[in-house]
Order: structure tokens, then C-alpha cells, then sequence
């Protein structure tokens, strides 16, 4: 199915157009999302690299290394209003993150999944039906981990130690 998902930053000067409806569309509680977006959660659309085409402005990037991984994870955002629009993986060399806060209609695609579940700050909940995950969605060997779901609504409660 083709679908196509244009968006942007705050200030308008970085556009993007998505030629293909995403592979999937995660909610990621990890501490470094929260440090990227300074909130509780990073929303994200996975695309193939080749699915997503830019214009406007350039973008700056950072590079981070993951904890768990060792690999780079390239965090690209307006030079300008300072907005997170996409994360490019070391690992993945093959898919782009689109921010799904950045989309034009972020309603248009729907979250499959929450990640990092251990890392999650208090004061959110984990939603109804949908999987979510320890950690991430398959160790680092590629093997798919065992996702939980909730009847309803489950209070994310207060941690001792942020993991």
C-alpha cells in the first residue's frame, strides 16, 4: 500500500516527503529519547533510507553511541528552531527514523509498538492492546523478544535507579 506522509520542522525551513506508508511506528522510553525530545518518549516512523526525500534548509547532525549496542545513532534536526526530524542507525544502515511529532498528520500512522518500557518515567501509562517491550523488540543477536500486553491502561510507576 502507498501512502504518502509529508512533514517538517517548527520553523518551516526543513521539509520532507515519505513515498511509502512506514514499516512500522514505535514509541521508544529509552533514556536517550527522552534526553533527545526533553519528554517522556520519543515517537518514531521507521521508513527504508530510499522512502524519505528532504529539501528545504540542511540539516545538522549528532552523532551518539548507543549503550547497548556499541553503534552510532545519527540524530538529525533543524539547524535553525533546533527540532528532532529523523534518526539515522549505525546498526541499520537501511532505515531512517522519521519523528512522528514532526509529521504533518502524526495521526496518519499508528503506534505498533512501545520499547524501553524498563526505561519509562513515571506519570505515563502504557497503552491498551498494544506490544510493548523490557527492552528492545529483538536482542542484539537478532532474536525477537516476548512483547506484553495490558487488559488496560498500565500506570507507568515510579523506579528507584533509571536504567
Amino acid at each position: 500500500m502507498n501512502q504518502t506522509i509529508d512533514g517538517g520542522c517548527l520553523c518551516g525551513r526543513v521539509r520532507y516527503r515519505a513515498t511509502q506508508a512506514p514499516l512500522r511506528t514505535l514509541v521508544c522510553h529509552c533514556t536517550f529519547c527522552q534526553r533527545v525530545t526533553g519528554s517522556l518518549a520519543y515517537s518514531e516512523s521507521l521508513f527504508p533510507m530510499d522512502a524519505v526525500q528532504f529539501s528545504g534548509a540542511p540539516m545538522r547532525s549528532y552523532a551518539h553511541r548507543s549503550d547497548t549496542s556499541g553503534k552510532q545513532v545519527l540524530v538529525h534536526f533543524c539547524d535553525t528552531c533546533g527540532t528532532t526530524l529523523s534518526l539515522t542507525f549505525e546498526r541499520w544502515p537501511d532505515a531512517r527514523a522519521i519523528s512522528r511529532g514532526s509529521m504533518d498528520t502524526p495521526e496518519a500512522v499508528e503506534v505498533t509498538a512501545h520499547i524501553w518500557t524498563h526505561s519509562a518515567q513515571s506519570g505515563g501509562a502504557l497503552p491498551t492492546g498494544i506490544d510493548c517491550f523490557e527492552q528492545a523488540r529483538a536482542g542484539l543477536d537478532g532474536a525477537p523478544e516476548t512483547p506484553r500486553r495490558f487488559d488496560g491502561p498500565a500506570m507507568i510507576e515510579p523506579r528507584s535507579k533509571v536504567a
